[in-house]
């Protein structure tokens, strides 16, 4: 089963939660309100572009320092 990250509004807390891809959007543990399902966050690289201006970035394969 995928763990999934959750978003409370109310609580202004985040929640990973392992669970089926078939059951519903679980409520908050704190406060009880239903909970909203974030996106996944991806990271895309590219060595054609940088975002690194000045060169003073860390790990950017992009940048010539």
């Amino acid at each position: 089963m995928p763990i999934y990250r959750y978003y409370c509004f109310k609580c202004k807390k985040e929640y990973k939660i392992l669970m089926s891809m078939r059951d519903e959007d679980p409520k908050c543990p704190e406060c009880g309100e239903k909970m909203e399902k974030q996106l996944p966050r991806i990271q895309i690289k590219n060595s054609r572009s940088s975002s690194c201006s000045s060169g003073s970035c860390s790990g950017c394969s992009g940048c010539s320092s």
